[in-house]
């Protein structure tokens, strides 16, 4: 027989043992996305000292009054800045996450001379929601309207059109995401590349050592069949936990009202990074367990591994709000970039192929570096 086919063989015992728990096997699956959006997903709902660029061209006394009624209510934190071009490179690298430009004519109530134009990134789609309807609201108190022009196509953060300066259109947004989307939306696109994690390190790594204290490990290795194919097997076990405990928590997510932007096709995406995911974490419960020998030794690898990855990866705050000391190991965490497909597909409603390739290319070298570890760890365990 070949590697592929033992792999196969000792995979339908998985599969066997799975559907006979499978009772526990989804309620293990449903209870932590449940509690995450029940406990996290109104999180963000109220936000308060959001950092906007202010450029006061006007500086006349309405201008004045206006920028102060802005911040009166401590929603926003203002960033006094001389000209428009410094405000839009704070928009850029994300130290302001909006800006306001009070023009000279301020207030103007004519649509095409408007008083104040509005520049914002919006990778924190609850902020700008909460933020933006405020400060038009103050606008309008002056009676000076701030009308939005949507752009076609996927404009980058900050970037003003050359139609845009012509026409005055007043807001420059960033497609990405939409300003409808709600917090939970974005929570549940970060939870499910989590859950897979969870999913893969305990039932492959728990599993295994159960096998192994039971002896079920020891009986095959005395058998004529490739040693690879126990780790195989253990690494699609551990994938398909995950896609299933991936897809419940996505119909949670639904359930609570939120809406997937690209539809059908992005179960597609979904269910390609959380099996790659879950083979990559399926390698890597192997090598911990094949390492160690009790299951409570295990268990606290397991925590203590796929929590923080969670967190850095922005699972639940962009990492742009994330210490700046943090920020750097966010590149190196798979979750960062499974985390950056789905919240696309789900978010944005598209996703480029430049992305795709980048973020699709990193997990798969994280799966593959794992498989090759898992394979020389388990060989050397067992000689």
């Amino acid at each position: 027989m070949s590697i592929l086919s033992e792999s196969m063989t000792l995979f339908k015992r998985e599969v066997l043992i799975l559907k006979s728990n499978l009772r526990t096997t989804i309620l293990r699956s449903v209870m932590f996305p449940l509690v995450i959006i029940l406990f996290f997903g109104n999180i963000g709902t109220s936000v308060r000292n959001v950092p906007v660029a202010v450029v006061n061209y006007a500086n006349n006394a309405q201008s004045m009054q206006f920028i102060n009624d802005i911040q009166s209510d401590q929603l926003v934190r203002i960033l006094s800045v001389t000209n428009q071009q410094q405000a839009l490179s704070m928009l850029q690298l994300g130290n302001a996450q909006l800006v306001v430009v009070v023009l000279p004519n301020f207030p103007s109530s004519n649509p095409s001379t408007p008083g104040v134009e509005i520049y914002y990134s919006n990778t924190q789609p609850t902020v700008i929601a909460q933020v933006l309807p405020s400060i038009t609201a103050d606008a309008n108190h002056f009676g000076s309207g701030i009308a939005e022009s949507s752009q076609s196509g996927q404009p980058q953060a900050g970037s003003i059109s050359a139609s845009q300066q012509k026409t005055g259109s007043q807001v420059s947004a960033n497609a990405l995401y939409s300003v409808t989307s709600s917090y939970l939306t974005f929570l549940t696109g970060g939870l499910l590349a989590m859950v897979v994690v969870f999913s893969a390190l305990f039932g492959g790594g728990v599993a295994y050592l159960s096998d192994k204290q039971l002896g079920i490990v020891k009986s095959f290795l005395i058998t004529p069949i490739n040693k690879n194919a126990i780790v195989i097997s253990r690494m699609l076990s551990a994938s398909l936990q995950g896609i299933i405990s991936a897809m419940l928590a996505l119909l949670i997510g639904i359930a609570f009202g939120v809406t997937i932007a690209m539809g059908v096709v992005a179960i597609a995406y979904i269910l390609i990074v959380v099996a790659i995911m879950g083979l990559g974490f399926g390698a890597l419960s192997m090598v911990v367990a094949s390492k160690v020998r009790r299951v409570d030794a295990y268990t606290i690898f397991a925590q203590a591994v796929g929590l923080p990855l969670w967190f850095i990866s922005g699972g639940i705050t962009p990492i742009a709000s994330l210490p700046t000391w943090m920020q750097p190991a966010a590149v190196l965490d798979p979750l960062t970039y499974a985390t950056d497909i789905t919240r696309a597909v789900i978010m944005q409603g598209f996703i480029s192929t430049s992305q795709l390739i980048t973020d699709m290319g990193i997990l798969v070298i994280f799966t593959v570096v794992l498989a090759l570890l898992a394979f020389k760890t388990f060989k050397s365990t067992i000689e």
